[in-house]
């Protein structure tokens, strides 16, 4: 099964959306909670499920056209090293 909002919600997880244009590169983190309300928390959460969803809006002010997507993920590191260090004991 794959991956969904409400897993990364669950898990704490961060996602950032980064523009592909050579341009741009403008990033920005991504308030999964109101994605979650959006799409719904069924929805997945990897990138072929996301990247149909965004798109940058500096470049279309700008009048690029359209470039792919990028998201980057970061666990939280906090609760897994609490979990693992408390497996030492």
């Amino acid at each position: 099964m794959s991956k969904t909002i409400a897993d990364a919600i669950r898990n704490r997880e961060t996602f950032y959306v980064t523009c592909g244009h050579p341009m741009c590169g403008h990033s920005r983190q991504i308030d999964l909670e109101a994605l979650g309300a959006r799409l719904g928390l069924d929805h997945g959460a990897m990138h072929n499920d996301l990247v149909k969803v965004f798109r940058c809006d500096l470049c279309k002010r700008a009048g690029r056209g359209p470039r792919p997507v990028f998201f980057t993920c970061i666990p939280d590191y906090g609760a897994i090293d609490r979990r693992r260090n408390s497996s030492k004991d």
